[in-house]
C-alpha cells in the first residue's frame, strides 16, 4: 500500500512539471517583419598553365644495329640488373619515363612482366610484346617503354628485373659503352654495374675472372681484369678495362626539361614531347599546343658562307589535344610533334653546335 502512494505521488510530481513547461512557453510573443538582403557566388579564373618539354637526363641507347653485346639473365643467374647514374642537370627532376633496349636470342612472347625501379623510389612494370630472334639466330632488338610521374634525385641506382627462367629465357639486356656512346648524363662509377645474381666469381664468364658478386643487388667491379675470354667485348675490350672503363646498360632516362637528340642536316626528325603542368584546382580545357622556333643561340658568324637561320628547322605537330587537363602534370609522350634539319646544299657550318629555341602556346 505504502508502495503504490509513492509512485502516485511521482506521477504527479512529472505532470506538475509538464504544465508549468507548458505555461512557459506560451508566455512568448512574437511579431511579423520583413528585410532585404544580398551575397554572391564568385567565377574561378582558370591557373597559368606551363609547357615544358621532355628530353634526356641520362641516354646510353644507340641504333638497334650498334648493339654487339648484352647480359644474359637466364646464362648468368642474373635476377636484377642496373647501375648507378647521375642526370645531366642538378637538383631533383621529375622523371616522365625510361627506355631500356633488350636483345632476344629466344621465341616470341608478349606475357612477361619486366619492372624498371630506381632503388629507395618508384618503379615501373610494364608487360612488353618481344618479337623472337631472327631466321638466322642472330637478336632482335626491342627498346621498352617505362612510364613514370616522380620526383628522383639527381644520383641514383636503377634495376632491371624480370623472371628468365620461361619464356624470357633467351632475353639479354643490351649493352653499350660508357666512354663511346653515353651521350647524357654521367655513369657515377665507370667499370662498375650492378648485379644480383646466384653465379660466383667471373659470374659464368660473363666477367673478369677477378669479378665477385656480393649478397643480393649489390655493385661488382667489371674492370678488375683482362675480359672473359668467353665473351670478348663485354665490360669493355682490353683496352678499355685497362683504361677504367666499361660496359653499361644501354638506358635512357626522361625527364621535364631534359636534354633533345642533336639534330643534322638531312638527318631525321626528332620527337618533340612536352607535359602541361596544371597548378589549379580544377581542369582547364586545352585546344591544341603550337611549337614554334623561336630565335637560335650559339650559332656561328662565319659571314663567307650562309648564316643559320630558324627556316631551317621545320617543325610539324598534327596532333590537336582537346582535352581537359586535370590538376597536377600531364605528359603528352609521344606528342606526334617532331623536328628537323633541313640540308639546303649549302655550307651550313654556322649551325654547327647551335640551339634552336622553341616556345611553347597552350590555348
Amino acid at each position: 500500500m505504502k508502495r503504490f502512494i509513492r509512485a502516485k505521488k511521482g506521477i504527479a510530481l512529472f505532470a506538475t512539471l509538464v504544465v508549468a513547461a507548458a505555461a512557459a512557453f506560451a508566455a512568448y510573443a512574437y511579431f511579423t517583419g520583413s528585410g532585404t538582403g544580398s551575397g554572391s557566388a564568385q567565377t574561378a579564373t582558370p591557373a597559368s598553365l606551363t609547357v615544358t618539354q621532355i628530353g634526356a637526363g641520362y641516354d646510353s641507347l644507340i641504333p638497334s644495329n650498334a648493339y654487339h653485346q648484352d647480359q644474359c639473365f637466364q646464362c648468368a643467374q642474373v635476377t636484377e640488373f642496373g647501375n648507378e647514374i647521375k642526370l645531366a642537370k642538378p637538383g631533383l627532376q621529375r622523371l616522365t619515363g625510361a627506355v631500356v633496349a633488350f636483345r632476344n636470342w629466344g621465341g616470341h612472347f608478349n606475357n612477361v612482366p619486366i619492372t624498371l625501379s630506381i632503388v629507395g623510389g618508384p618503379s615501373s612494370t610494364v608487360t612488353p610484346n618481344i618479337p623472337a630472334a631472327q631466321p638466322d639466330g642472330r637478336p632482335t632488338v626491342t627498346t621498352v617503354s617505362f612510364p613514370f610521374n616522380n620526383l628522383v634525385s639527381r644520383e641514383f641506382v636503377y634495376k632491371i628485373s624480370f623472371d628468365a627462367s620461361g619464356a624470357a629465357g633467351g632475353l639479354n639486356v643490351a649493352l653499350s659503352s660508357s666512354p663511346n656512346n653515353l651521350s647524357v648524363g654521367t655513369d657515377s662509377a665507370p667499370g662498375h654495374v650492378w648485379i644480383n645474381t646466384a653465379a660466383g666469381p667471373g659470374i659464368d664468364g660473363d666477367f673478369p675472372a677477378c669479378t665477385t658478386p656480393g649478397t643480393g643487388f649489390a655493385e661488382v667491379q667489371t674492370n678488375c681484369g683482362t675480359e672473359a675470354p668467353g665473351n670478348p667485348g663485354a665490360y669493355g675490350t682490353n683496352a678499355e678495362v685497362a683504361a677504367g672503363n666499361a660496359d653499361i646498360p644501354a638506358v635512357e632516362f626522361n625527364v621535364l626539361g631534359g636534354v633533345v637528340p642533336s639534330l643534322y642536316p638531312g638527318g631525321p626528325a626528332e620527337p618533340v614531347d612536352f607535359a602541361i603542368t596544371n597548378p589549379g584546382n580544377a581542369s582547364v580545357y586545352v585546344h591544341s599546343v603550337t611549337i614554334a622556333a623561336n630565335g637560335l643561340s650559339g650559332q656561328g658568324t662565319d659571314g663567307s658562307i650562309e648564316a643559320c637561320d630558324t627556316s631551317m628547322y621545320p617543325i610539324s605537330q598534327p596532333s590537336v589535344i582537346n582535352t581537359n587537363v586535370p590538376t597536377g602534370t600531364t605528359f603528352y609522350s609521344p606528342s606526334g610533334a617532331s623536328i628537323s634539319m633541313n640540308d639546303d646544299g649549302n655550307n651550313q657550318d654556322n649551325c654547327e653546335g647551335a640551339t634552336v629555341n622553341l616556345s611553347f602556346t597552350a590555348g
